[in-house]
C-alpha cells in the first residue's frame, strides 16, 4: 500500500510533492541535454585531435630536421662482412659509405692480484686504511702511496700536461741507411754529459735505424723515424732539466746542427686540483703532491708522465681486518672496482682486483704498504690483465691509421655509425658497408599514409548517418571537420610541381589515400631526388594541416575543444543554479502541504468539540406537556 502520511488529510503528501517537482524540473532538462551533447562533442574533438597528432608526428619523420637534417630519408642499414668479429649500428644521420679495417684489440678490464697470499679468509691481513689506485700506471705511475695525511674518500690525480724529453730532429733519409765504421759513432751531450754511442754497422731501414740507436744508448736515448722520414732523437730522461745538444754531426744519420740545446718540457700533475710542475723526471725517481687540507701523495714514476685522469681511494678498513672484510669494505666504497678473495690452491687466498670499466686506462694497484710483511703474506699488487683499448687498424700502407676507443664500441670512423668490436683477428679483414635503408624508408611513408587514412576515416565515422536509427553522429554536419578531410585529401593529390601519384600516393574514389610500395621503390630508385622532394613536400602539407587543426594553443580544433569544454562549465553552473531553485521551491511546498496538516487538524479538533458538545445539551421528553 502507497504510504500515507496526510495524518489529518489522509492525502500522499511526499507523492503529490513528488509529482509536482518532477513537472517543475522537467523545465530544465535542456540543461542536461545541452552538458552531455557538449561533453560528447569534446571527447569526440579530442580523439580527432589525438589521431591528428598521430598524423603530424608520422609527417615530421619525413621532413629533414632544420639542424640534424636527419629525416626517414636519410634512413641507412649497416652490413658486416664479418659478423663475428665487428658488427655495426647506425643512427639517423648515419652516411652510406664503406670502410675496411682488422680488430687488433678489444677493449679489455685491466686487473691485479695480491702478490702473496693468506691460508685464511679470517686472518688478520691490514692495520689500517687501504689505498687503492685506478688508472694511475696510465699516467706513468709504477706505485702510488699516502703521504703524510690524505683523506678518507676519493681523490683525483690529473696529469694536464704531459712531459717529453729534450728532442732534436735531422734532416730526410733515405728508405734504407747503411752504417759503416766511419758513421757507426754518435757523439751528443746529455744533460750536460759527453756521451758516445756505437752503432752496429749494417744496412737498415729508417724504423730499424731508429730501433738500434736506443739499444746502444741503453735507453739513455729513444728515436724515431717521422714521416719525412727523418730521425727525431730524445733523452729518456724528461722534463726541463734535460738537455741534448749533438756534439759532431753525422750525415750518415741526417743529423748536422750542433749548436741546438734542446730541452725538455715539464709535466703538471695534480691532486684533487692543486697543481704541481715537475721539472725532471726518470724511471725510478719519486714526486710527492700536495693536495687540498694538507693531503699529500707519493708516486714512483715509470719514465715520464702523461696527460689523463686517475682515481686515488683511501678505502677505510679496521686494525686487524681480515681478507674478507678488507674484499667488503673496497666492494662498498664506489671506488670503480671489483673485490674477490680467489683460493689458488689448497688453504692459500689471494686478494683479486678487477676494474669496473675497459680502456688503457683501466689498471688498477694498491699502494704500498697496504698489507705489512710482519702482518700478512699478502704483499703489493702485480698485474693479472692489462687494460686494453679497442682498437681498429685501417688499412695497409703508409697512410694507415687506428682507432680506439676505451669500450667495444668505436664511433667516428664512419658518420653516425657504432661500431661493436666482438673478437680480435689482426689477419682478418672487415668490411662494413652502409646503404640507403629504402625498405625503411617506404616503411615510414606507409605509415604516413596510414595516419592520414586514421584521421579521414574517424571523420568520416564521427558524421555518418545511420538510416536505421535515424541518428547521426556527433559531427555530421560540421563544416570545420568537412573542411579538414577535404584539407588532408588535397595534400595527398600535390599540385602541379610535385605529384605523389608518381611514386605510388594517390586519393581513390572513395576518399582514402592509397599507397602502393612496389611503385614507390621503383620510382625511387630511379631517382631519389626527384621522389624525396615530392614526398617531403606532401609530408609538410599534412604536417601543417594537423598543427592548424591540433596545435594545442592555436590549432582550430583545439578551439572548438575549449568552447565545448566552456559550455560545460555554463551548463554545470546553470544545472546548480536551478538544482538550488528547485530545492527551495521543494521546502516550499513541503511549507504549504505541512500548514494545510496543520490547520485541517485545528479544524478537525473544533468540530469534535462542537460534536461533544452538542452531545451534551440534554434531550427534551417527547410526549410531554
Amino acid at each position: 500500500m502507497a504510504s500515507i502520511d496526510g495524518l489529518v488529510s489522509g492525502l500522499n503528501t511526499t507523492q503529490i510533492i513528488s509529482q509536482l517537482m518532477s513537472v517543475e524540473r522537467a523545465s530544465g532538462s535542456y540543461l542536461t541535454k545541452g552538458k552531455t551533447e557538449s561533453q560528447t562533442m569534446a571527447t569526440v574533438l579530442q580523439a580527432l585531435n589525438a589521431t591528428l597528432t598521430g598524423l603530424q608526428t608520422a609527417a615530421k619523420a619525413m621532413i629533414p630536421d632544420s639542424i640534424t637534417k636527419a629525416s626517414a630519408w636519410t634512413l641507412a642499414t649497416a652490413a658486416s662482412s664479418s659478423p663475428a668479429l665487428a658488427t655495426a649500428a647506425v643512427g639517423p644521420n648515419a652516411q652510406t659509405g664503406t670502410a675496411t679495417f682488422t680488430v687488433r684489440s678489444v677493449a679489455t678490464a685491466g686487473a691485479s692480484i695480491s702478490s702473496g697470499s693468506v691460508g685464511s679468509l679470517s686472518s688478520a691481513v691490514t692495520n689500517g686504511p687501504v689505498l687503492l689506485g685506478k688508472g694511475t700506471a696510465a699516467l706513468g705511475m709504477a706505485s702510488i702511496a699516502s703521504g703524510a695525511q690524505l683523506a678518507k674518500g676519493a681523490h683525483t690525480l690529473a696529469v694536464t700536461q704531459s712531459s717529453a724529453g729534450a728532442a732534436l730532429t735531422g734532416s730526410p733519409l733515405a728508405d734504407t741507411v747503411t752504417i759503416d765504421a766511419g758513421s757507426s759513432t754518435l757523439s751528443v751531450e746529455v744533460d750536460g754529459t759527453p756521451t758516445s754511442i756505437t752503432l752496429a754497422q749494417g744496412t737498415y731501414t729508417r724504423d730499424q735505424l731508429a730501433a738500434e740507436i736506443g739499444r746502444a744508448s741503453g735507453g739513455t736515448l729513444t728515436a724515431s723515424a717521422g714521416p719525412d722520414g727523418a730521425l727525431r732523437l730524445a733523452t729518456g730522461h724528461e722534463g726541463s732539466a734535460a738537455s741534448l745538444r749533438l756534439a759532431s754531426a753525422n750525415a750518415a744519420l741526417g743529423l748536422a746542427d750542433t749548436s741546438t740545446v734542446a730541452t725538455g718540457t715539464d709535466a703538471v700533475v695534480s691532486l684533487d686540483g692543486v697543481a704541481t710542475t715537475v721539472a725532471s723526471l726518470t724511471r725510478g725517481s719519486q714526486v710527492t703532491l700536495g693536495g687540498a687540507n694538507g693531503d699529500s701523495m707519493v708516486f714512483t714514476l715509470s719514465g715520464g708522465l702523461r696527460a689523463g685522469t686517475a682515481s686515488a681511494t683511501v678505502v677505510e678498513v679496521g686494525n686487524g681486518a681480515s681478507l674478507t672484510q678488507v674484499v667488503s669494505s673496497i666492494n662498498g666504497a664506489g671506488a670503480g672496482v671489483r673485490a674477490t678473495a680467489v683460493q689458488v690452491s689448497a688453504n692459500a687466498y689471494r686478494l683479486q682486483l678487477t676494474s669496473l670499466t675497459t680502456g688503457s686506462s683501466s689498471d688498477v694497484s694498491l699502494g704500498e704498504g697496504a698489507f705489512p710483511p710482519g702482518l700478512s703474506g699478502l704483499g703489493g699488487s702485480v698485474e693479472l690483465t692489462a687494460g686494453s683499448d679497442t682498437l681498429l687498424r685501417v688499412g695497409t700502407g703508409p697512410g694507415a691509421f687506428d682507432v680506439t676507443s676505451s669500450t667495444t664500441t668505436v664511433s667516428g670512423l664512419l658518420p653516425g655509425v657504432t661500431i661493436t668490436a666482438a673478437k680480435a683477428d689482426p689477419t682478418t679483414s672487415v668490411t662494413l658497408t652502409v646503404t640507403s635503408d629504402t625498405a625503411g624508408i617506404a616503411n615510414k611513408m606507409d605509415a604516413l599514409v596510414s595516419a592520414a587514412n586514421s584521421a579521414l576515416g574517424y571523420i568520416a565515422d564521427k558524421s555518418s548517418y545511420d538510416a536505421d536509427t535515424k541518428t547521426g553522429g556527433p559531427l555530421l554536419g560540421s563544416s570545420l571537420v568537412r573542411d579538414l578531410a577535404q584539407r588532408i585529401a588535397n595534400s595527398a593529390i600535390g599540385t602541379s610541381s610535385d605529384l605523389p601519384s608518381m611514386a605510388g600516393v594517390e586519393v581513390g574514389r572513395d576518399g582514402k589515400i592509397a599507397f602502393d610500395k612496389d611503385a614507390f621503390l621503383a620510382a625511387y630508385t630511379k631517382d631519389p631526388a626527384a621522389v624525396e622532394k615530392t614526398m617531403t613536400a606532401l609530408a609538410t602539407r599534412l604536417s601543417d594541416t594537423a598543427k592548424a587543426a591540433a596545435d594545442p594553443i592555436s590549432g582550430y580544433v583545439t578551439g572548438q575543444i575549449n568552447l565545448e569544454q566552456d559550455k560545460v562549465k555554463d551548463y554545470t553552473d546553470q544545472i546548480a543554479s536551478f538544482e538550488s531553485r528547485m530545492t527551495l521551491r521543494q521546502q516550499t511546498l513541503q511549507r504549504q502541504y505541512a500548514a494545510l496538516e496543520t490547520m485541517l487538524g485545528s479544524l478537525k479538533a473544533q468540530s469534535e468539540w462542537l460534536t461533544g458538545q452538542l452531545a451534551s445539551l440534554p434531550t427534551p421528553n417527547s410526549g410531554k406537556n
